[in-house]
């Protein structure tokens, strides 16, 4: 949630640079570029699932600001688009910790272990979060990631579509690594996990909205891309400013 308040704010102080303004854009690509490198390096080697989301949240924060490279309309609606999308992916991903969790600690990639057999429904919101997460098609995040490059690519900033390109694809490789152990491996002795029907309703929902934000974008799109259209648009002035004494 604090990104999704970070990219709405970073959207109403960008959109005040001109669409020329090198300065903005060369300095808005490097943080990208940080952000992207760092996260997705340090999540590569992470083996506590809630530690690897948190230094990925790190990447996926600095694919958002691909979209303000751009300095343009599409490029910021791409950008709240994604940041969207992501709380539903990663959210899906931590109702999945939230119930594998013995008493609260934190879950380690190989609990996951045997999962597709402990809860299919778990599983499948599991698979489901991380494959959107990764980019994969057809869900939310293969349609985000796919605005933004082509925001920045409309700009001419090849260089950052080849870097997030890197990056995903790093990205891609750990987030497997989560799917082989849910799908791939054997539970052991651990217990079959029991759901309520609250949480059944979440992880179907979820579930329904990450596909449906990826399938049918295009209302949501032209929703923000209003929004952010007003965002230029200066306010009527009230006929009571207008009168003098």
């Amino acid at each position: 949630m604090p990104k999704v308040g970070a990219v709405a704010v970073l959207v109403r102080f960008v959109s005040l640079a001109t669409p020329d303004n090198h300065t903005v854009a060369v300095m808005l690509a490097i943080l990208a570029t940080a952000s992207m490198f760092y996260g997705n390096l340090i999540a590569l080697v992470q083996k506590d699932f809630k530690r690897l989301l948190g230094f990925s949240g790190i990447a996926h924060a600095g694919y958002a600001l691909i979209g303000f490279v751009a300095l343009d309309q599409f490029g910021y609606t791409a950008a709240l688009y994604y940041i969207i999308g992501y709380v539903l992916m990663v959210l899906a991903c931590f109702v999945v910790i939230c119930k594998v969790s013995r008493d609260g600690t934190n879950v380690s990639i190989d609990e996951l272990a045997g999962l597709h057999k402990r809860s299919p429904l778990l599983a499948l919101t599991l698979v489901v979060g991380v494959f959107a997460l990764a980019g994969i098609p057809p869900f939310v995040g293969f349609m985000g990631k796919l605005s933004l490059l082509k925001a920045a690519l409309e700009q001419g900033h090849i260089y950052l579509v080849i870097i997030a390109v890197i990056n995903a694809a790093i990205a891609v490789y750990y987030y497997l690594c989560v799917v082989r152990e849910a799908v791939f491996r054997d539970p052991g002795d651990r217990p079959p996990i029991h759901l309520d029907w609250p949480t059944r309703v979440l992880c179907v929902l979820l579930i329904a909205g990450i596909l449906a934000l990826g399938v049918a974008p295009a209302r949501v799109l032209d929703t923000l891309s209003n929004s952010v259209a007003n965002l230029n648009t200066p306010a009527p002035i009230s006929a009571a400013a207008n009168t003098t004494r």
